[in-house]
């Protein structure tokens, strides 16, 4: 990636500790401070950034100023212009901003956002995404100038083409993420690449193999599956799998005709051993109360895997793709985290009879 890409950063604080981290990873951070809203945008422009980083909550004076205003400003702008469309990335102290963001979101405004105080801790890991943000906009603003198909974002190996789900092709042809870098751009990041569905990520692969991500032989395990390696865009930032991948590869390298999900983690571990007898590999595990270990996915609280039968329901989000999986908590994670609430209905009676029991 090339060297020192630009982000305004808008923040009417302190912005000694922020300034530090990015600039140590290859990106040149010029620090706004938020005036009247027109003296903001002027500014702004005035560096033409790559990538804007904005604190949320912003004081300035006249309280016109706040972080959805301006994000909004400059997402209508592409609407007629999509040359000016670029990344908008937000930054709280409060780790509360779930909620808000969830909305904001869902107003078409923020690529993703950062607490604070996670940041200097993974400055590589955030620097990385924002980079990554600032090179799939490029691309995609290629590809929607020549009218490209943008399914070629995703880099899907030949052999599985027939296999994704035809829904997310036909997505990105429709006109509004061909006319809309964001868009195509937040759809691929939150729907396909972050999601449970057609890709999935080292915990859900290590549940679905049987494969402790602890065993020495981990990462050599992961070569053998480099065919069906995720190369798409944000692949830097999040290493990711094809799921039918992982399937074509249980079939043809490891020669195994049933299922892999027909086979517990025991089983899974000697079948793949006795192919690969060079790979030292130890089972996974789920928590203390797992019972049984034909694990398929991984807890969203605990990212520990279970097994969907034992495990329980999250309300799903109307809102989702139909590819993307349903989400599950483990026994002891609705216990310990007091997350009965967001079970489905049938779940939560299930979960209060086991209750009961233990």
């Amino acid at each position: 990636m090339s060297m020192a890409y630009k982000v305004v950063y808008i923040e009417d604080q302190d912005t000694g500790s922020v300034l530090h981290d990015l600039s140590q990873c290859d990106l040149e951070v010029v620090h706004c401070h938020p005036g009247t809203f027109k003296e903001t945008i002027t500014e702004v422009d005035s560096h033409k950034p790559d990538l804007i980083l904005m604190d949320f909550r912003l004081m300035p004076g006249g309280g016109e100023v706040n972080a959805p205003a301006i994000a909004q400003y400059y997402r209508s702008l592409s609407i007629d212009e999509p040359t000016l469309c670029l990344p908008i990335v937000l930054l709280s102290n409060d780790t509360k901003i779930h909620g808000f963001y969830d909305d904001f979101t869902s107003h078409d405004l923020f690529d993703f956002f950062i607490i604070k105080e996670n940041l200097s801790e993974n400055k590589e890991k955030y620097s990385l995404l924002m980079k990554e943000h600032i090179e799939s906009y490029k691309f995609i603003s290629a590809l929607q100038a020549k009218e490209t198909d943008l399914a070629e974002l995703l880099s899907v190996p030949e052999k599985l083409e027939l296999d994704i789900d035809p829904r997310i092709t036909e997505t990105l042809r429709s006109k509004k993420y061909q006319s809309n870098v964001y868009m195509a751009s937040t759809f691929i990041f939150n729907n396909v690449v972050k999601s449970i569905g057609v890709l999935i990520g080292e915990d859900v692969l290590s549940a679905r193999l049987g494969i402790s991500k602890a065993s020495e032989s981990w990462d050599e395990l992961c070569s053998q599956l480099k065919e069906c390696e995720y190369t798409g865009i944000y692949s830097g930032s999040y290493r990711r799998w094809w799921a039918d991948g992982v399937e074509v590869w249980w079939n043809e390298t490891i020669e195994e005709t049933n299922h892999l999900r027909r086979f517990n983690s025991e089983d899974k571990l000697k079948i793949i051993c006795s192919k690969l007898p060079e790979l030292k590999l130890k089972k996974v595990e789920g928590d203390s109360k797992t019972k049984t270990d034909n694990f398929w996915t991984i807890c969203q609280c605990s990212f520990l895997p279970v097994d969907p039968s034992e495990a329980f329901e999250i309300q799903a989000d109307l809102t989702l793709m139909p590819w993307l999986e349903t989400q599950y908590y483990s026994y002891e994670s609705v216990r310990d985290h007091d997350l009965n609430d967001e079970l489905t209905d049938i779940e939560k009676s299930r979960y209060k009879e086991i209750a009961r029991g233990n």
